[in-house]
């Protein structure tokens, strides 16, 4: 009998121990379950860009590529998160101070004013820190004294591209000998820019040319900027390396144009935006060249391997066009061989007779609307177009800034493209004021019919159409309900300004409302006053916080999840973007679907169907992303079909 109780027992520990390793070999599966992302094995990367331009989203562009060819391409092999500032200093110093603590194994910068923000905030060098888009490296005040090896931080590394001063302004003389006064709008507070500013100080002086000099510290203030060097006889305005002015050039432009003056710049791509021309380096060789830097680094070489060397692979672009109408500018044979020698390493792209010429107008750079182009180029692709071959697309960024959205909208007009995609609710209203006729596809927009593109969703306006993004309110609703325990109240911050903050207010309210639930909104003006709100806002009797999504709130979340967080309070949002920065749960459309939705609706009016016979239609997609260590903190269970949906998504920090 003891022999036989014995072996019992020894069978049921041998079973005990199998079952213990079977666990333990599953608990990682069992942990993130089969919807837990690859990403979270993956290398997570950043990349911060201080505003969107042409140049910057170029350098951008060429940064992706170049770690493509190193064999890290996002989402498969690699987890990068992109980030702008849309040229606010507060919001770029902010996000610097999150790149570097630590969360990432690289952060990539694009722009001069973002590699000093990161610069100053990783001082302890505890993220290796790449760089592109700086004109002068050296004197940027982050510890980089020349090219060589032990002339940088071990940490940080990249390239500079001191833009080509001299080769444009002796352009501009070989194509007007006459020429003897130049104005130029610079931002004193930018080192590129006033780097810039002293080689054209330089050049002018041994040309004998005037250099009409006029500060702008930021885009409101280049309209008048400009303005006062008209009013100076300026026979030309030049833009050189300061973000300020190329955030503005369509302003410039427009000013110009107007005295009949021309422009010129250090950027190719400015001569499509209605330019002379353009000389300088092609920012997306030069992106490359830092994502493949990047891609090594990923491979184990070390940052010190590298020197800081002055990348500049030098393009001319002119626009003909523009020196027929001034008629006192001649463009020589010699400059135009030029130019068309560049624009074959500029595109590299195969020639087309006639392709379609597409502009997309972005309010701001906030990370759904870099999702929804993402998804625009893409859905492109996927209709087997070819950049270069069957269109060509230029991307446009407002930054926030109405006037200078209005600015963008008059450029636009002119160039009369065959279609635009309009991003958020603001570039829409702003497309619907100003571009007339012109065929206009939106996307990521709340509710087109409020923001008076029709009065239903099949009776519009005749050349408008495209895919709203309206939040899933109900679903959302009912999952608050469900699985926050005794709740009664919710808080959301809105933005009174913003035609689609009202609306997700009030269409969450009624949601809410149906399942015996009520809202307590309190108002912000800004991303500068979400910190402030957030503590009115914890003053009340809610149980949880359920942030809608605008573009004033967006940039501030961090703020949002920081503040409940510290009072234990969980935090629900309609945006998955924000799970990094401290969410619980997001209940989200997704934008980069929404904007592939977009593009294939915009492929059916290029083909030749009215817009006005494509109804309006609110996209297709849904994802629900939790945080399962904060679920479990704040005693949140999920009903079991939500459960067997969610992606785990957690936070970048704690």
């Amino acid at each position: 009998m003891l022999k036989t109780l014995r072996g019992i027992w020894l069978g049921l520990l041998l079973i005990a121990a199998a079952s213990a390793l079977l666990l333990y070999s599953d608990l990682d599966r069992r942990q993130g379950g089969t919807h837990r992302p690859a990403t979270r094995t993956l290398p997570r990367l950043a990349v911060l860009q201080w505003s969107s331009t042409d140049l910057l989203d170029h350098t951008v562009q060429g940064m992706v590529e170049g770690l493509r060819l190193q064999g890290f391409e996002h989402g498969r092999s690699a987890d990068i998160r992109f980030l702008n500032a849309s040229g606010d200093n507060t919001t770029g110093n902010v996000m610097a101070r999150d790149l570097a603590d630590g969360q990432y194994r690289l952060v990539l910068t694009a722009s001069t004013l973002a590699l000093q923000a990161v610069a100053k905030a990783n001082a302890q060098g505890r993220v290796v820190h790449l760089f592109g888009a700086v004109t002068d490296p050296y004197g940027a005040g982050v510890g980089i004294s020349g090219p060589g090896l032990g002339q940088h931080p071990p940490h940080l590394v990249g390239v500079g591209t001191f833009q080509p001063v001299e080769r444009a302004i002796r352009l501009a003389r070989q194509i007007h000998p006459a020429l003897r006064r130049i104005g130029v709008v610079w931002n004193p507070g930018e080192s590129n820019s006033e780097a810039c500013l002293k080689k054209a100080r330089a050049i002018c002086k041994e040309l004998g040319i005037d250099l009409i000099e006029t500060n702008a510290g930021s885009t409101s203030e280049v309209p008048e900027a400009v303005r006062s060097v008209l009013a100076r006889d300026a026979e030309a305005i030049w833009v050189g390396g300061d973000i300020v002015a190329i955030a503005s050039m369509g302003a410039i432009v427009s000013a110009a144009r107007g005295a009949k003056v021309p422009v010129f710049t250090n950027d190719p791509s400015d001569a499509a935006r209605g330019a002379l021309f353009g000389v300088g380096a092609s920012y997306t060789q030069v992106g490359i060249a830092v994502g493949e830097m990047a891609g090594k680094i990923l491979k184990g070489a070390e940052p010190n391997s590298f020197g800081v060397a002055n990348l500049v692979p030098e393009v001319l672009a002119v626009n003909e066009r523009v020196a027929k109408d001034l008629g006192t500018w001649t463009l020589p044979d010699e400059v135009l061989a030029q130019a068309r020698a560049a624009a074959s390493p500029v595109a590299d792209l195969p020639a087309a007779a006639h392709p379609w010429k597409i502009r997309v107008i972005r309010y701001n750079d906030a990370q759904f609307s870099a999702d929804t182009l993402r998804g625009i180029l893409d859905g492109l692709k996927k209709q087997d177009l070819q950049e270069g071959r069957d269109f060509t697309l230029r991307s446009l960024n407002a930054q926030g800034d109405m006037t200078t959205l209005t600015s963008i909208m008059t450029s636009i007009r002119a160039e009369e493209p065959d279609l635009v995609f309009a991003i958020s609710t603001p570039a829409l209203q702003a497309a619907l004021r100003q571009l007339g006729h012109l065929p206009i596809v939106f996307a990521s927009v709340g509710d087109a019919v409020r923001a008076g593109a029709g009065t239903t969703e099949t009776e519009h306006l005749p050349n408008v159409t495209g895919i709203t993004t309206r939040s899933p309110f109900e679903a959302m609703a009912r999952l608050i309900k469900q699985s926050v325990p005794g709740v009664q109240a919710v808080g959301t911050l809105f933005t009174p300004s913003e035609i689609n903050s009202e609306l997700y207010r009030e269409w969450f309210a009624e949601a809410l409302n149906k399942e015996g639930l009520g809202l307590i909104a309190v108002p912000v003006n800004s991303s500068a006053e979400t910190s402030e709100g957030m503590i009115a806002l914890l003053r009340s009797p809610i149980q949880v916080v359920g942030q809608i999504a605008d573009n004033a709130t967006r940039p501030g979340f961090s703020q949002i999840a920081r503040r409940a967080r510290d009072v234990k309070l969980p935090v629900f949002c309609f945006d998955t973007a924000e799970m990094a920065d401290g969410a619980t749960l997001a209940l989200a459309r997704d934008y980069y679907e929404s904007g592939v939705e977009a593009a294939s609706v915009a492929l059916r009016v290029l083909r030749g169907a009215p817009p006005k016979d494509i109804p309006f239609s609110n996209t297709r997609s849904e994802t629900l992303a939790i945080n399962p260590d904060l679920l479990r903190q704040y005693g949140i269970v999920l009903a079991p079909e939500n459960a067997a949906k969610a992606k785990v998504m957690t936070a970048s920090k704690p």
